[in-house]
């Protein structure tokens, strides 16, 4: 087993590595000294770089602010707001691996890079659009990050450098406290975490948001190596494709999510739905990977629970592996009730007071619904209906709850 762990960390540090090196010494990207942070309001949808980013002002060599420039900018004025009007956000200058040091990053190419807190809010998930354009990933965070009302999409995330680095996280590979609140990630793509891979030392609240349609070799939509929340949050129709041999874990794939650290992830009033895998969980996933983060000699595991994940008034169901049903798998981790989940296939094993195994949510596909993104409607008759206990205010899309006798199960509150 130790000769099985060595390999395991050592693979996936080098995946680490590549999101949390410290910027390229190259004169032309060093940050300035700390200055007070600021708001850069971006007034072109044009992909161009800040024309003097050590001087924390957002102007391109034509005096315009660019998404980019904001970027390059509020990395000198820690704590800056960058804000995004509606419009569709294009990057169009692809990585140059010229410009690459070893696993350094150069801001002025491919990905937008984040290196101090900052926070990114747009005019809406459907007017605010930021796209990759195959080209790249669309974010690299390596600071604390607050992103709301945008859409993450086209991004692209491959092996450039050495082996097995710089192929996590499709639309965002994070490195900080990410917060995403009423945010779509879609259609993207990667080798890990084909909408958001989260190293480890990370931790991501998703809130009121939806990660859909995104595709990788191992963890479809969010892959979380440390800690992190959902809330009011959709996960749906993101798949694992081809995964091959897949070195840095120790059973599974998934489709939807999957937890590979030692952090507790919390699922609270969120769908799961339709995600697909190779072979583990087709909608949840939990299985360690960083096995030498325990204190030596390593216990005996099989019976020792790591990875630790709870679902409380949450649907997950309609997720399949090679076409079966399955949504859930775990090993050496645990998956914890707080009560009032749909679970489809009974793979998650759900137990406490009002879960519901083995039983169809009867819900619609993915589509818009009002709100600010998409979200998966409850049918008359479902299961979910007046099912859930002490649930958030409002469901995802902003509708009060309850609308019946009590709140429904899941991110979506049926309205008559």
């Amino acid at each position: 087993m130790r000769a099985l762990v060595t390999v395991t960390t050592a693979t996936l540090a080098a995946t680490v590595l590549a999101i949390t090196a410290p910027l390229s010494a190259r004169a032309t990207v060093t940050a300035a000294p700390a200055a007070d942070p600021a708001e850069f309001v971006v007034d072109t949808t044009a992909d161009a770089v800040d024309a003097d980013p050590s001087d924390g002002r957002c102007r391109t060599a034509s005096g315009a602010c660019s998404l980019r420039a904001a970027a390059m900018a509020a990395n000198a004025r820690p704590g800056s707001t960058i804000t995004l009007p509606p419009g569709h956000y294009r990057l169009t200058i692809p990585p140059d691996p010229r410009l690459i040091i070893g696993d350094h990053p150069d801001p002025t190419t491919g990905d937008l890079n984040v290196d101090a807190p900052t926070t990114i809010q747009g005019a809406g998930a459907r007017s605010t659009v930021i796209d990759a354009n195959h080209l790249d990933r669309v974010f690299r965070l390596r600071a604390d990050t607050h992103m709301s009302g945008v859409t993450i999409t086209g991004g692209r995330a491959k092996q450039r450098e050495l082996p097995f680095t710089d192929t996590g996280g499709g639309g965002i590979a994070n490195a900080g406290h990410l917060t995403l609140r009423r945010v779509a990630v879609t259609g993207n793509s990667a080798g890990y975490g084909g909408g958001v891979f989260n190293v480890p030392d990370s931790h991501l609240d998703l809130v009121e948001s939806t990660v859909s349609r995104n595709a990788a070799g191992e963890a479809g939509g969010i892959r979380f190596d440390d800690s992190g929340t959902v809330t009011n949050s959709t996960i749906a129709d993101n798949r694992v494709t081809n995964p091959g041999d897949r070195p840095g874990s120790l059973g599974g794939y998934g489709g939807g999510i999957d937890i590979r650290g030692l952090g507790a992830v919390q699922i609270l009033n969120s769908t799961i739905i339709r995600n697909s895998s190779s072979d583990g969980g087709g909608g949840i996933n939990i299985a360690p990977a960083y096995l030498d983060s325990l204190p030596a000699p390593i216990p005996d595991i099989v019976n020792l629970p790591l990875g630790r994940m709870t679902l409380r008034n949450s649907v997950v169901a309609g997720n399949t592996v090679d076409g079966a049903a399955a949504d859930c798998e775990k090993a050496f981790a645990t998956i914890s009730s707080q009560g009032h989940n749909i679970d489809g296939d009974g793979s998650c094993r759900l137990s406490a007071a009002g879960d519901m195994p083995s039983r169809d949510p009867l819900v619609g596909p993915l589509a818009n619904h009002g709100g600010p993104t998409d979200t998966v409607a409850l049918l008359p008759g479902s299961p979910a209906l007046d099912a859930a206990v002490d649930c958030p205010a409002t469901d995802q899309r902003g509708v009060t709850r309850p609308q019946g006798a009590t709140c429904d199960i899941g991110a979506y509150e049926y309205t008559p």
